[in-house]
């Protein structure tokens, strides 16, 4: 295969990355948690987490074995996704009883992921990285192909008696 073709796929391994943070001055919570971002990743049977960093500013932490997972059907929330002027994946958690979030799916189906936050469960928008980009970009270019809009059909008019009227 030369240097110019590139490989088209449909399943992209990603790992996420979350934070806790100490919260200080708030009588409400002592701790925060976010979802950070993604990062490319290894295929793995199982979702795992291992510490990233531990230190007084909190501990990070690396969710392995998430897959980003690319359909024929959704090539148009793709296509409206990286060129906006943002274009994210959204991370799907689960929230333990410390409020720690735990991924279970990852998207860049933005359609999906709207309805999935409207519905309660914790969606994590993050920034897309570069080469997850290029491969959502391959794959709409091969697989999308915009809706045909509708096209209006002139009515046919005559003068009657000095009036306009369709035929």
């Amino acid at each position: 295969m030369s240097e110019t073709q590139s490989v088209l796929v449909d399943t992209i391994p990603l790992a996420v990355i979350t934070a806790r943070e100490p919260v200080t001055g708030n009588r409400w919570i002592d701790e925060r948690w976010q979802v950070l971002g993604v990062v490319a990743g290894q295929t793995s049977e199982q979702i795992e987490r291992r510490v990233l960093r531990t230190g007084p500013e909190g501990e990070q932490y690396l969710w392995t074995g998430l897959v980003l997972r690319l359909h024929r059907n959704e090539t148009d929330s793709y296509y409206y996704n990286i060129i906006g002027q943002n274009p994210s994946v959204y991370v799907y958690c689960v929230t333990d009883d410390s409020g720690e979030p735990r991924p279970r799916a990852i998207t860049a189906d933005y359609i999906d992921a709207m309805s999935h936050a409207e519905a309660g469960n914790a969606t994590y928008p993050v920034p897309m990285p570069p080469e997850v980009y290029r491969c959502i970009e391959q794959f709409v270019l091969e697989h999308y192909t915009p809706a045909e809009g509708k096209m209006k059909r002139k009515h046919e008019q005559q003068k009657v008696g000095g009036i306009w009227e369709d035929e």
